[in-house]
């Protein structure tokens, strides 16, 4: 199961530094949260991501733009964004599997 965590925690990583770059800084500050209470193996923080998937406002309804604020040339945007997409979907893809381990653990 650490081994499954620490995955995790790497992928958070590329996320927060990807969104960083960008000066995305209240999706990574959100993120950078979530990644500490892995790391200490509080699972509120599986269910912080989970949250994050769906519902206005949410993760997937970021958008890196120059229009919404972000330092980014009008040229990066479609890498930028689908990029972003990746990383989320290799976040909670290491959520789900540590979530799943978890949980055959306590069966």
């Amino acid at each position: 199961m650490k081994e499954l965590q620490g995955e995790l925690i790497d992928e958070l990583e590329h996320l927060i530094t990807h969104l960083k770059k960008y000066d995305e800084e209240n999706w990574a500050s959100i993120f950078s949260q979530t990644q500490k209470m892995i790391d200490n193996g509080d699972i509120r923080g599986l269910e912080a991501l989970k949250k994050m998937r769906g519902g206005m406002g949410s993760f997937i309804d970021l958008v890196i733009c120059q229009i919404n604020g972000h330092r980014i040339e009008k040229s990066e945007e479609d890498f930028a964004n689908t990029e972003l997409i990746r990383l989320g979907n290799c976040v909670f893809a290491a959520a789900d599997k540590l979530n799943r381990e978890i949980h055959k653990d306590s069966v």
